[in-house]
């Protein structure tokens, strides 16, 4: 998240100042934040998953979409850009650029924003009564940590370490495997 945000904006004026702007911003409580650009690792992670979700997802009623799909969130008119997210059964829009109902979302960390990841956005994502996980992809290890809603509004926290370790997403019937998102990802893990 970018220090000097844009202030006091409506929500009409983000979207008219967003689809007008050459870089992408996130709108929270108010406030426009111009986003920051990823790494090639930031950014072969996200395409990596977004490609072995599309391919378990082939055939159904399901839809993956990358950073370029924005997801806003009703209750709070907050706009978010995840790096993937899922949509399964018919896609709420509110706008055509705008989706409403993810099932999943992906974010790829990076060190200049895993504490938002994991803090601010996490607790905006949760508003969404869609959203059935919530994952966060580590850049600096072979790790994902996958936040699953309870049945007392609490979040379930998972930690999947290794390129032995599988995600199970019940919600959309997928399993992820690390192997398939890391290999030659590191120097050390080479093989592809």
């Amino acid at each position: 998240m970018a220090s000097q945000p844009i202030v006091g904006l409506t929500e009409q004026d983000y979207l008219a100042l967003e689809r007008a702007a050459e870089f992408r911003s996130e709108f929270v409580d108010g406030e426009m934040y111009a986003m920051s650009g990823g790494t090639s690792r930031h950014s072969r992670l996200a395409i990596r998953f977004a490609v072995a979700l599309d391919i378990q997802l082939k055939g159904r009623k399901c839809l993956v979409f990358s950073s370029d799909m924005q997801v806003r969130i009703a209750k709070s008119k907050n706009y978010l850009y995840p790096d993937l997210s899922v949509v399964c059964g018919e896609e709420e829009s509110f706008e055509v650029d705008v989706l409403e109902n993810p099932a999943v979302i992906v974010e790829v960390l990076s060190p200049s924003t895993a504490d938002y990841d994991h803090g601010k956005k996490f607790s905006i994502y949760r508003e969404i009564p869609s959203l059935k996980d919530y994952l966060l992809v580590h850049t600096q290890e072979i790790m994902i940590e996958h936040f699953t809603p309870q049945a007392d509004s609490s979040w379930l926290l998972a930690y999947h370490k290794g390129m032995d370790a599988v995600v199970e997403l019940k919600s959309i019937a997928c399993s992820i495997a690390l192997r398939d998102i890391y290999s030659g990802v590191f120097p050390e893990n080479t093989d592809n």
